[in-house]
């Protein structure tokens, strides 16, 4: 089914209906995300025709995707029983060694990581596949095509060298529910796009367990190792859903994780829209949201919860086992001999090298900041993490 240039709402339901060959979207998604995504391509017109024709075959093969989802349902009733247990969860900032942390915590054989390739195309429930189930090789075109549209991006994060079988954070899960701003191939809809609709928290992790039993339909079952930059912020929802998570926040000196998510993000925006805002007032309007974000997450009074074990940066960067071994014992679990063995190989292994595609580097005076502005911004957080 071919869309027009600037399809409406209706006609993007249609032909992601005529993709998948199903009608059925289900219940509690976020279709006002849609109409205010399709909203915005219509009429920005910074977007230019073939950005905005890519764009929109990924919204329909995301919405295909959700038809489905909801058919492997109905196909596999057995999907709504399974059982998520005692995850455990690496939170922070991005930067602030989260995806690090998390790649030696899914090195125990105990443990299941999600990777793109599931999270890209979750039907049917990918433990159900073959080792060699062609959507490995599809997600491995993905990285490629996507990396290759932002040159250098691979430098901030090396672990997209792993392609299908990259691991992926929690947000990515969202796309197919419209609730989040991280579609899976960001340089397809304009970075940043202030999009999808907030919903309540506890639909929010409601969602995230029905996507996580997609996952693990048909295997063994294996504690999920999880990771996502954003759990911090929504923390009453999190424990609702899940009580028995074992939360672990990740810490960073601030000067540090903005300098470079700075650059992250002025990379991708250049990417996607082709042009940046006064990069002065962006920076500091950009910085003040992250204050905002923060100061919601510290309010919180779970943020003060003991049993959340925090994990600052030069101590993981500086003792990665040991850190590990530290966060275990914090939730009463063993690091078993395979266990420590893996992480041992996988640090040694020159393939993980932080620095494998080059040193990731950028300059705050680019941004029109300094380190004294950020640091006494964060102030606050820098005294109670001690970083």
């Amino acid at each position: 089914m071919t869309l027009p240039a600037r399809p409406d709402v209706p006609a993007i339901l249609a032909a992601a209906q005529a993709r998948a060959g199903l009608h059925d979207f289900g219940a509690d998604w976020a279709r006002e995300s849609l109409d205010n995504l399709v909203r915005f391509l219509d009429s920005d017109d910074t977007v230019g025709e073939r950005q905005r024709a890519a764009a929109y075959d990924q919204i329909v093969e995301v919405l295909a995707g959700r038809l489905r989802l909801i058919e492997d349902r109905k196909r596999y009733p057995g999907i709504d029983r399974e059982q998520v247990e005692a995850p455990i969860i690496v939170m922070g900032f991005g930067r602030s060694g989260t995806t690090f942390l998390h790649s030696l915590i899914a090195e125990d054989p105990a443990n299941r990581a999600p990777a793109y390739w599931e999270v890209a195309r979750p039907s049917p429930p990918p433990r159900l596949a073959a080792a060699d189930d062609p959507r490995i090789q599809a997600g491995n075109r993905d990285i490629e095509h996507w990396l290759g549209g932002i040159p250098g991006f691979i430098t901030q994060h090396p672990y997209w060298d792993q392609g299908g079988l990259a691991l992926m954070e929690c947000e990515s899960f969202y796309v197919y529910n419209l609730s989040h701003h991280y579609p899976i191939q960001e340089s397809k809809i304009p970075y940043g796009t202030p999009w999808a609709v907030d919903v309540d928290e506890k639909s929010k992790y409601e969602f995230h367990r029905w996507f996580l039993q997609q996952l693990q339909y048909g295997g063994p079952p294996r504690r999920w190792a999880l990771k996502g930059v954003s759990h911090q912020f929504y923390l009453s929802g999190l424990r609702a859903v899940y009580p028995d998570a074992r939360l672990v926040w990740a810490h960073r000196s601030p000067v540090q994780v903005m300098g470079s998510l700075l650059e992250v993000t002025f990379l991708l925006t250049k990417a996607t829209l082709g042009r940046t805002d006064d990069v002065g007032a962006f920076t500091r309007g950009w910085l003040v949201r992250h204050r905002e974000q923060l100061d919601r997450a510290l309010s919180d009074p779970l943020a003060a919860d003991p049993a959340i074990c925090h994990v600052r940066y030069p101590d993981l960067t500086s003792d990665a086992v040991g850190t590990v071994r530290r966060v275990y014992e914090h939730f009463g679990l063993p690091v078993t001999p395979e266990h420590e063995a893996r992480m041992g190989r996988w640090l040694a292994d020159p393939a993980n090298q932080s620095d494998r595609h080059g040193k990731w580097t950028y300059s705050l005076e680019d941004y029109g900041v300094t380190e004294d502005y950020i640091s006494d911004l964060f102030a606050d957080y820098r005294e109670r993490f001690a970083v």
